[in-house]
């Protein structure tokens, strides 16, 4: 498994972010078989920062166009994560069916790959409904789903749609899902070694 680089510091910024990650163990575990799926839960702007933050090898981070290409600060922070090497971002049309295959052959070449179904940012923090095409990806590909719960995140005033907090404390909850996109096998390991404290 390739490492992030830079642990120190990823670790000191999710302290500052007062960011707790449960299921580390498991994480590492799967990503170091390859071809994971991480579906997690869109509460913020910044999930994505802090998966990659908490994720001990680099992710493939589909970022649609919007962000990736077209907003000048969302592109410009994307690529400061990728010269860091803590993910590679793939710009992404969610309009264009053939993003789904990118993404597939990615996988198929052992990618580990992380997906916001939900596709948007959630208003107050409840799920949504999951868009068309990740049961396809999973069914597709074989890979080993694992899902995240991201809680506290959607509290922020900075970078939540109705956060009312300006620095809540923020879990990330990884658990298992059984493979090919079947009935979830959730084992939620809450006891498991964390990644930072907040």
């Amino acid at each position: 498994m390739i490492q992030s680089p830079n642990p120190t510091i990823r670790r000191l910024l999710l302290r500052m972010l007062r960011v707790q990650v449960q299921g580390a163990d498991m994480l590492s575990e799967a990503l170091e078989q390859g071809r994971v799926l991480i579906a997690a839960n869109h509460v913020s702007y910044l999930d994505g920062v802090i998966i990659a933050l908490a994720s001990p090898s680099p992710l493939l981070f589909p970022v649609d166009t919007t962000f990736s290409r077209d907003s000048f600060l969302a592109s410009r922070f994307l690529n400061m994560l990728q010269r860091f090497g803590w993910g590679e971002v793939v710009p992404m049309d969610s309009a264009n069916p053939a993003a789904l295959k990118t993404l597939k052959r990615r996988l198929d070449q052992g990618a580990n790959v992380l997906i916001f179904p939900e596709g948007q940012i959630s208003c107050d923090g409840r799920p949504t409904a999951e868009m068309p095409g990740t049961q396809w990806l999973a069914s597709k590909t074989g890979a080993r789903r694992l899902h995240l719960q991201i809680e506290g995140a959607q509290n922020s005033r900075l970078f939540g749609k109705s956060g009312r907090e300006v620095w809540p404390a923020i879990t990330l909850n990884f658990y298992v899902a059984s493979r090919a996109g079947s009935a979830l096998a959730r084992t939620q390991e809450k006891a498991s070694t964390q990644f930072s404290g907040a």
